[in-house]
């Protein structure tokens, strides 16, 4: 007996978050020895190679044929713009559960925008679980809410500009290929920065080449399995996946960068994991 929707949904997501962590990790690992234009680049170049390749055996067609390619463009621009601030915050020294910690406030966000973009209701329990993610916030950075630290502006950068990318997600059309959501944020970011930059692009040392090749190929399995885990199971299932990456952040933190996060970022970060958690049983 074979696995059920929600069980492979499930799954994929686990996957698809459990990549993108991988490839966090590489891009933290770069940022103390590259530009964060030149990260973006090789990342985006990998990331177009590895759905070339997957793409091949049944036609590059699918790969770039859409219903909605200026949504996919516009899409595009919104994650190099995601992916320069997570560089910029990563490489200038925040650890990554601190970066997750604030991603973490889209579920959040995104149900208090919903309410004027889709006209989506929000009750008033709805309204306190809100309130708490965002109290967590303040108890995880308790100790600089002047957020005067540089990497900390980056983060809610990367906040900023996420939640348009994940809001650009709806118009797409379902019946596009899971291959158009890697494709197109690589052929818009390697022309963007190269022309940003006016092609000075750092060239990768043999032994920072497969930090950016497991970057890039783990970024564009991360799009397909997640795309495909929220086609196959509902979101409220799917959802809570995504923070398996506090887990990542944790555990790569310690082992890989010495990061030793305080008690009050870990009770910060579990009041926002909690609030949404309790908002997706609240749309149930």
């Amino acid at each position: 007996m074979g696995l059920s929707n929600t069980k492979k949904g499930i799954l994929l997501g686990f996957a698809g978050y459990s990549f993108f962590s991988v490839s966090d990790a590489c891009v933290k690992w770069l940022g103390s020895s590259y530009e964060e234009t030149s990260i973006l680049f090789w990342v985006y170049s990998f990331v177009l190679a590895t759905c070339l390749i997957l793409a091949f055996p049944q036609g590059i067609k699918n790969a770039y044929k859409t219903k909605t390619p200026f949504i996919h463009i516009a899409r595009s621009i919104g994650m190099v713009s995601v992916g320069y601030c997570a560089i910029s915050a990563l490489g200038g020294g925040l650890p990554l559960a601190s970066l997750y910690t604030l991603i973490f406030l889209f579920p959040l966000i995104a149900a208090i925008l919903a309410v004027p973009l889709y006209k989506e209701h929000v009750s008033r329990m709805s309204w306190i679980i809100l309130l708490m993610g965002f109290a967590g916030v303040i108890v995880a950075f308790h100790k600089d809410l002047t957020f005067s630290d540089p990497n900390l502006l980056y983060a809610f950068g990367a906040l900023f500009f996420g939640t348009i990318v994940n809001f650009l997600a709806r118009p797409i059309s379902k019946s596009d290929h899971v291959l158009t959501f890697p494709f197109y944020p690589g052929i818009v970011a390697i022309p963007l920065v190269f022309a940003y930059t006016h092609g000075n692009i750092a060239v990768p040392e043999m032994k920072d080449l497969p930090f950016f090749a497991l970057s890039g190929i783990c970024s564009c399995l991360a799009m397909i399995c997640v795309l495909q885990a929220f086609r196959t199971a509902p979101y409220a299932i799917v959802s809570p996946s995504q923070y398996i990456q506090m887990l990542y952040g944790l555990v790569f933190g310690y082992l890989v960068f010495g990061d030793k996060p305080e008690a009050w970022m870990l009770v910060g970060a579990g009041m926002i994991i909690a609030s949404g958690l309790l908002l997706i049983t609240q749309k149930k």
